[in-house]
């Protein structure tokens, strides 16, 4: 599970890559450099805050959490864009939940949880200040918990000192932005993430899988 996850994730990133190259106009003759530092200047750094809702079987086992996500968004057209983020999220855990090591079980509980992702984002506004957006994201959620490692002290490189959990994330948001003088732009969006954390394998109960993320993002 954990290597699809990586594989799906470098894949669109190099997505991201090439819709970038893509997006550069192609008029000759032209300077590559100078070209390629234009578009760099189209794409926007996103810094913002808000937090995790539980919902479902989760809200058993995670209360209201504070939730941090920086972004980069990159535009392929006037009205489509990918964007790459980071979640940053400190969990309040209401009950801890059993995880399987090789050798027994054990009570855990979670000390960090990040969400990496890829959106897919079109905005379906007519305004240059005003933009409804809705966007797709794909990637991984992972959580880092109590449970020690047993396999720790072996010398092998892929030994966590900690047992981790990772599972698939797919995330659908609508976003509204406002945009103000010298290109400051804020953001007001919602976000459901769904991930069905017992496919991992090391769960051994369903902990629910959806909660919602409204969060306010400034960018520059």
């Amino acid at each position: 599970m954990k290597k699809m996850i990586i594989t799906t994730l470098l894949f669109m990133f190099s997505i991201s890559i090439v819709a970038q190259n893509d997006s550069i106009p192609n008029d000759k003759p032209y300077r590559y450099d100078s070209s390629f530092a234009d578009y760099w200047k189209t794409v926007t750094f996103k810094i913002g805050g808000g937090v995790l809702l539980p919902q479902g079987k989760l809200n058993d086992y995670f209360g209201i959490s504070p939730l941090v996500e920086l972004s980069l968004d990159f535009p392929v057209t006037e009205s489509k864009s990918l964007e790459l983020a980071l979640q940053f999220v400190i969990p309040d855990q209401k009950n801890g939940f059993e995880y399987q090591r090789l050798a027994d079980r054990v009570e855990t509980k979670a000390t960090f949880l990040f969400n990496p992702m890829l959106r897919f984002k079109k905005n379906f506004s007519q305004s240059n200040s005003k933009k409804l957006i809705l966007g797709v994201g794909l990637g991984a959620s992972v959580i880092t918990t109590d449970a020690r490692n047993t396999d720790f002290f072996d010398t092998s490189d892929d030994r966590n000192k900690y047992e981790v959990i990772t599972a698939f994330l797919v995330s659908p948001s609508l976003e509204y932005a406002k945009t103000f003088k010298k290109n400051n732009e804020f953001t007001l969006s919602l976000g459901l993430n769904y991930t069905p954390y017992k496919i991992e394998g090391a769960l051994q109960e369903d902990i629910g899988s959806i909660a919602l993320t409204p969060r306010l993002l400034y960018s520059f």
